[in-house]
């Protein structure tokens, strides 16, 4: 799996403390001052027993999470990369660890990965194999204005487009958004096109959005951004000339094209003429 190397760290909280559903770990918003996005925030544990653990702020879930941290035996911490909404969060109101059947020992952040925008809800690495289903708690979209979004870009490490993806907000009938027969598939990401999607309105009754892989024939791999991809004023833009050499180019079946020549393609998830 994918790691950071981490240049520098900023302790927030140590100690060891067994956590509970009536006893969690309150850090106030002074220890996240300095704080950006981008950073690898930390949690660090003993004694686990297969529960979950779960980052609260402001009395919900901790924007741009997992709707729950798994812990399996060989895990001692978990982590995550902050988003420009987990950012805000941390700051104004703080971090609560939530869960039970574990005892936290540090939490800390520091260097993590770079490029992160206010575009990017959930960053990180999810490790996707047979049916494993990465959830997004439903608080990572808040704020969000859905009339200026076209799609939702589902980026991993695939290298290929021969993988099922279902995109989904709960296990029921009508609760599937998307999968690798209706969305744009390409090497580096899986798109969901909301043109006949009312994003308010499926998240209305939800707590989660859920983002379920199986690997297939081949091998398995990480997921590591979900972006939203906002509107441009005609949706097609055109390129001339050898604007379009340093671009990636994928044709509308998903395919990856070198040397792209005149007509119509994908590229930074934009349809574009090329003339």
């Amino acid at each position: 799996m994918a790691s950071t190397v981490i240049a520098s760290a900023t302790d927030v909280w140590t100690g060891e403390q067994p956590v509970s559903g009536t006893n969690t770990i309150q850090i106030d918003t002074a220890k996240f001052a300095d704080i950006k996005v981008g950073d690898k925030l930390v949690v660090e544990f003993k004694d686990a027993e297969g529960e979950a653990i779960e980052l609260h702020s402001n009395g919900g879930m901790l924007p741009g999470t997992r709707y729950a941290h798994f812990i399996y035996p060989e895990n001692s911490n978990i982590d995550v990369f902050v988003t420009q909404a987990m950012c805000t969060s941390l700051k104004e109101h703080g971090l609560e660890i939530c869960g039970k059947d574990f005892t936290a020992t540090k939490v800390w952040y520091g260097d993590g990965k770079q490029n992160i925008d206010q575009n990017i809800v959930w960053t990180g690495y999810f490790w996707m194999d047979n049916w494993s289903t990465l959830e997004i708690t439903k608080n990572s979209f808040a704020g969000v204005d859905w009339s200026e979004v076209s799609a939702i870009r589902f980026c991993s490490q695939a290298g290929r487009t021969d993988y099922i993806i279902n995109i989904l907000i709960n296990w029921e009938d009508g609760g599937k958004l998307g999968d690798q027969s209706t969305m744009t598939m390409t090497n580096d990401y899986a798109e969901l096109s909301l043109d006949n999607i009312n994003m308010e309105e499926r998240l209305s009754n939800t707590d989660r959005l859920m983002i379920q892989c199986n690997k297939e024939g081949g091998e398995p791999f990480n997921f590591t951004d979900i972006i939203l991809v906002k509107k441009t004023s005609t949706g097609i833009n055109t390129i001339k000339g050898s604007a379009k050499a340093s671009k990636v180019a994928f044709n509308l079946a998903g395919q990856r094209v070198a040397q792209p020549t005149k007509g119509l393609y994908i590229i930074d998830g934009k349809k574009v003429i090329l003339k």
